[in-house]
């Protein structure tokens, strides 16, 4: 499929040339910052002749040093070479292919010259393996690599298994372009999880929602360092979410250095805070594959829930004693979503989406039930003596009129 004409507006071109990624977003907003917007739409309109858009733009970025100035001056000045070192850092993720003569016209007329050959992929990726080689017989090797875009499959499968981590579940399934996609959740000693999803072909990249989970015991001292969501009370937890685009283990290490005591033991309780991640199921990520609106990602994560059952007996015997206590309050769990949900504007369409399109039959004595234990849950949340007065002054959340709602759908139920 050839990328769409050019849209005359910057507004338009903007969300053309960024291809939903938003480091190329960033970068484009820091140019019109820099060089105002006439500029930036040239330099746009020059960066689009090339056939150079979306995350071409962002490793663009990076050959500069992410140097919005050099980055303007590369793409002004832009040599054969520089074409050559962008195609061989994107090739492996990306099926367009940059082009010193390119222009936007020609690519109408000659769409297959601005698309990776198989026998151009094959050609860069055994240099790209033979460099590698050579570096490291030379001594030349450069500090370990970390997770990058333009990672080899087993490259990365190594070095996760270097950091302790053991993959427990593995599902691949084909996406809307045809692309085989492997989903896998890792784990390790600490019962730390590690989610990534990658193109299922001699490269890989790791994108999008993949993550590295932790949870630890709440440390006052080391919360003031990082970043991290504190769970307070009774629990005492923090939690850890690492992106999985580059260097994710760099950040993981300093969270190992800081020696907090891991939680060996998962209890139900935790995830109702979503500390621990629910598994994707292979229906739901090929639905997600689709779908962009809240909606839709609200209604496939509540699917994951109630099908958890079926998923879990995919894990390895490990993952499954850490995700047990999930597995026995699945379907409690899926419920009490469905209410939250029930309690935003949308709340009727997701629900009847995950009963309709996705099949899965609503228990309308469930839904009573997971009602009462969300308004039990909104009542206890002012416990001790400062929060009793806080109450006085923070409005609980109406319910909405879910009485109606549950009604409505359980007029759609089938029995």
């Amino acid at each position: 499929m050839n990328r769409e004409k050019l849209e005359i507006s910057l507004s338009a071109a903007i969300k053309q040339m960024t291809e939903n990624n938003s480091a190329a977003a960033g970068i484009i907003d820091e140019l019109i910052q820099t060089k105002g917007e006439t500029i930036a739409h040239a330099i746009l309109i020059i960066l689009d002749d090339m056939n150079i858009r979306g995350m071409q733009i962002q490793s663009l970025y990076k050959m500069c040093g992410q140097n919005i100035e050099d980055f303007y001056e590369k793409t002004v000045n832009i040599t054969k070479e520089d074409i050559e070192k962008l195609n061989s850092l994107t090739f492996a993720i990306n099926k367009y292919k940059a082009l010193l003569e390119g222009t936007s016209s020609d690519r109408y007329k000659n769409p297959e010259k601005y698309l990776f050959t198989d026998e151009e992929r094959n050609s860069m990726r055994n240099k790209k393996s033979k460099d590698m080689v050579h570096d490291i017989l030379e001594n030349k090797s450069k500090k370990e690599l970390d997770l990058r875009p333009d990672i080899t499959s087993k490259e990365a499968l190594n070095i996760i298994n270097k950091y302790g981590f053991t993959c427990g579940y593995k599902k691949t399934y084909e996406n809307k372009e045809k692309q085989k996609i492997t989903y896998r959740v890792f784990y390790n000693e600490y019962n730390d999880i590690l989610y990534t999803k990658s193109i299922e072909e001699p490269d890989i990249f790791l994108w999008g929602k993949a993550k590295l989970n932790i949870l630890r015991k709440y440390s006052h001292k080391n919360y003031k360092d990082i970043k991290a969501n504190v769970y307070l009370g009774t629990k005492g937890l923090i939690s850890y979410s690492i992106d999985l685009k580059e260097n994710p283990f760099k950040e993981y290490q300093k969270i190992l250095n800081r020696k907090e005591e891991p939680i060996k033991e998962i209890k139900k309780e935790y995830f109702d805070e979503t500390l621990i991640p629910i598994i994707e199921s292979k229906e739901a990520l090929i639905y997600k594959e689709n779908s962009k609106s809240y909606k839709e990602v609200a209604t496939a994560n509540i699917y994951n829930l109630l099908t958890f059952k079926e998923t879990y007996y995919d894990l390895n015997d490990d993952l499954k004693k850490i995700y047990k206590p999930l597995f026995d309050s699945c379907e409690e769990k899926a419920y009490d979503e469905i209410i939250k949900e029930l309690n935003a504007d949308e709340g009727i369409e997701i629900a009847q989406k995950i009963q309709n399109v996705l099949g899965i039959n609503l228990d309308k004595r469930k839904l009573i039930e997971a009602r009462e234990r969300y308004q039990n849950r909104l009542h206890q949340k002012f416990d001790s003596p400062k929060e009793k007065i806080l109450k006085y002054f923070i409005e609980i959340p109406e319910e909405k009129n879910i009485k109606e709602k549950i009604s409505k759908i359980a007029e759609k139920i089938r029995p």
